[in-house]
């Protein structure tokens, strides 16, 4: 039986040649928030690996959104041009690409020019501000040729903020119910939607739970996820975890024996949703990831951290079904050094001569 992880798929009328996804990875690689040819060369070589659809590390909607001067702004005069360069060298390998959109809020970068506002602080104007960029940015991914774009509603930046209770404790018209703590993504995505059109790809990657208390309730999520597909919504991708502190407590589970920590959460969505499902975090062996694609309706699944250590793991699992070599350490989240997101374990491997055996 051939596996079902390597059958195509589509989202929203977009065909995709197989169903493992490269998740949005930080990519510590832009210059002063330019895209680099460091930057280009990371998505060349995950496309060359194998992946159906890429999509991209997060980038600033403007350039005082960002988190720091290494993450890309999708508003730098120019960025249309380089990203296109990205799109042809990730088209030319067979793949799809989009685009995360991002505005850090209270995490944004602490200099002169950045933003400072958190959720609960952020005033009616400044929220109109981010609700327009997000749609500009948007129109700039799509002249770039880019094949959609993925809100990042998710681990603790502006937009998740919002929707966590943990962190909103606003008393106007954006905080208190889910109604309203849903409110400033609601905006963010009719912009987009206003700014691209209706045949342009738009989804959102959606925090089901914040993995602390008091916490947004599935119930919650599910009515959330069911209005932006009421609005045209293309997909969805499910992760779970707020992180303020950047203690990484709520975020970037260390991965065991037990695969897919967020799995349970992915098919509540697909069983309640008509657009497909992405489930991201812990998968690392094909046998279960068939399982998953076939005893649910989770469309696909999506990998961050083991495409670090494997940007060529599709590539490698049609002839070689061993696990994935990433050990969930976390580390490649601290290699900022390196100019480019990087195994830490490989980097070390590589120091000690090129020693083959692997860790995992």
């Amino acid at each position: 039986m051939a596996e079902k992880f390597f059958d195509t798929f589509e989202i929203g009328g977009l065909e995709i040649k197989n169903r493992l996804v490269a998740s949005a990875m930080f990519e510590y690689a832009a210059d002063d928030g330019k895209i680099t040819a460091t930057f280009l060369n990371h998505y060349r070589r995950l496309a060359q690996g194998g992946w159906g659809l890429i999509i991209t590390g997060m980038q600033a909607v403007s350039a005082s959104g960002a988190i720091a001067p290494i993450m890309v702004s999708a508003a730098y005069p120019g960025y249309v041009e380089d990203m296109s360069e990205v799109v042809a060298a990730v088209h030319a390998n067979g793949a799809k690409v989009f685009v995360q959109l991002q505005h850090a809020g209270a995490r944004t970068f602490p200099a002169e020019g950045y933003d400072k506002f958190g959720v609960d602080d952020a005033t009616a104007e400044q929220l109109d501000t981010v609700v327009e960029n997000f749609g500009l940015a948007a129109a700039n991914c799509k002249a770039a040729g880019v094949d959609g774009v993925q809100i990042h509603a998710a681990h603790g930046f502006l937009i998740n903020s919002f929707l966590s209770p943990s962190t909103n404790h606003r008393a106007d018209n954006f905080g208190g119910s889910i109604e309203n703590r849903a409110r400033l993504l609601l905006a963010v995505y009719d912009s987009i939607r206003a700014n691209v059109g209706a045949d342009f790809v738009v989804g959102v990657k959606f925090p089901f739970s914040d993995l602390i208390e008091p916490d947004i309730t599935p119930e919650e999520s599910l009515s959330v996820l069911a209005e932006l597909e009421r609005r045209g919504l293309d997909f969805v991708e499910i992760s779970s975890g707020l992180v303020m502190d950047g203690s990484k407590v709520s975020f970037t589970p260390r991965i065991g024996k037990d695969e897919a920590p967020f799995l349970r959460s992915a098919t509540l969505a697909a069983d309640k949703l008509n657009i497909p499902v992405v489930s991201v975090c812990g998968y690392r062996t094909p046998d279960f990831i068939e399982k998953v694609l076939r005893e649910t309706k989770i469309a696909a699944v999506s990998f961050g951290r083991p495409t670090v250590r494997e940007p060529d793991l599709p590539n490698r699992w049609r002839v070689n079904k061993s696990r994935a070599k990433c050990i969930s350490c976390n580390k490649c989240c601290d290699s900022v050094g390196d100019g480019v997101i990087t195994c830490q374990v490989e980097k070390l491997l590589r120091a000690k001569g090129g020693v083959k055996k692997s860790l995992a």
